[in-house]
């Protein structure tokens, strides 16, 4: 679009009657009857790089996916890994059956462990922690909320700079209505001057033909 000359044939910060519902009601058919006539031949999303959702998805995200897209249930949470089962009762006597329970009772004393020892480092480093990360979100925030400012001023200096622009341009537009209707008057003041003699000339062109004809009979005699 920058390359492009672009047409401006609205003023909407001194154009007046848009209030008017029938100006609306009117507006409103016109954007209907386009949307039925225009056909998009152009790709407006081109130079945008395609599928940038995939650089971010992992195997499970993916997984995910899949099952949504089958409508397929959540599977519910398993327990089992927490569970400490003794051996079937057909493998009470099996020396290899007893040798996985405990090994098992072994893992899962040993993920307690690793969890007590977890905690005890959040108790001793969880403040910290979390102070330094809200220290980094207070400062994320402030450089989001400084773009934000800085975008929302920049749209505000294009809104006032439209509205100048418009502004000058109505003013011209009036002035330049006016003189045509000036002229436009003059017009017609001439034209009517112009007709008033035009028809002045055709009584004297009369006149002058009755006084012609009454002085031929005297000239005749």
């Amino acid at each position: 679009m920058a390359e492009s000359q672009v047409l401006i044939d609205a003023l909407p910060y001194t154009d007046e009657g848009y209030e008017d519902e029938k100006v609306r009601e009117s507006a409103a058919r016109l954007i209907e009857e386009e949307v039925k006539r225009y056909h998009s031949t152009k790709n407006y999303l081109e130079h945008m790089p395609g599928n940038l959702h995939e650089k971010w998805e992992t195997s499970t995200m993916r997984t995910m996916f899949e099952r949504l897209d089958a409508r397929q249930p959540n599977e519910m949470l398993s327990m089992k890994r927490c569970e400490l089962p003794q051996p079937p009762p057909g493998q009470k006597h099996d020396v290899s059956a007893w040798l996985s329970a405990v090994s098992n009772s072994r893992a899962q004393l040993e993920h307690q462990d690793v969890r007590l020892g977890n905690l005890e480092l959040l108790k001793d480093h969880g403040c910290n922690s979390w102070t330094i990360y809200l220290q980094q979100l207070q400062k994320l925030s402030e450089s989001q909320q400084a773009k934000l400012h800085a975008l929302r001023q920049n749209i505000q200096d294009t809104n006032w700079a439209r509205k100048r622009e418009h502004t000058e341009a109505g003013n011209m537009l009036h002035k330049l209505e006016g003189e045509w209707l000036e002229l436009v008057g003059k017009n017609y003041a001439v034209e009517r001057a112009c007709a008033e003699l035009e028809t002045e000339v055709e009584k004297l062109e009369i006149l002058k033909k009755l006084q012609e004809a009454e002085q031929m009979p005297a000239t005749a005699s």
